[in-house]
């Protein structure tokens, strides 16, 4: 990262369902000196030439520091290799090697149990792809990551200014970013 720029810190979710959390976080990125790369806000850098895959990827690939998963019921939209473009954000970041920080809502955590003993069952009332509990399951047991259950962005937030801190005091990182924790 060049001399002066702010770290940046790449939300990845899907938007409808979370535009509040999103929303929240960008706020609380801004509010510690980082600079938010989301989606769904007309800040996200597009090349108009690309498509919206391919702008996701890129800006995980070129732009992005840090990077937060937020998983709730949706899995997200599917592209031509059958995975959601969340997931293929992951496995870029993920490929990058950058730090990763993974929420999922603790109600759908809730529910792997018994998705496992009975995964073709009808949960559509919780997500709108089973597709979504075999991506929590992967991501929880690759043993690559640690994942943290949460029930609204407060807890996300309280989560990411510890990590942060501890990340950064862990580098011997006296900057102004580890100063607004």
């Amino acid at each position: 990262m060049p001399k002066g720029s702010k770290t940046t810190l790449f939300i990845s979710s899907t938007c409808y369902d979370l535009s509040q959390v999103r929303t929240d976080l960008r706020d609380f990125a801004e509010s510690i000196g980082m600079e938010p790369i989301l989606s769904d806000f007309d800040s996200f850098p597009i090349n108009p030439n690309e498509s919206t895959l391919s702008n996701c990827l890129g800006n995980v690939r070129n732009r992005t520091d840090i990077f937060v998963l937020v998983v709730g019921g949706r899995y997200g939209s599917i592209v031509d290799t059958g995975k959601s473009i969340t997931n293929l954000e992951y496995f870029e970041a993920k490929a990058k090697r950058i730090p990763k920080y993974i929420f999922i809502k603790d109600e759908i955590l809730a529910l792997l149990p018994i998705w496992k003993a009975n995964p073709d069952a009808d949960y559509s009332s919780v997500v709108d792809n089973s597709s979504l509990f075999k991506f929590i399951v992967d991501l929880r047991e690759s043993g690559d990551i640690w994942v943290f259950p949460f029930s609204n962005a407060q807890n996300i937030i309280g989560t990411l200014r510890k990590q942060l801190r501890e990340g950064a005091n862990k580098r011997g990182n006296s900057s102004r970013l580890t100063q607004s924790f």
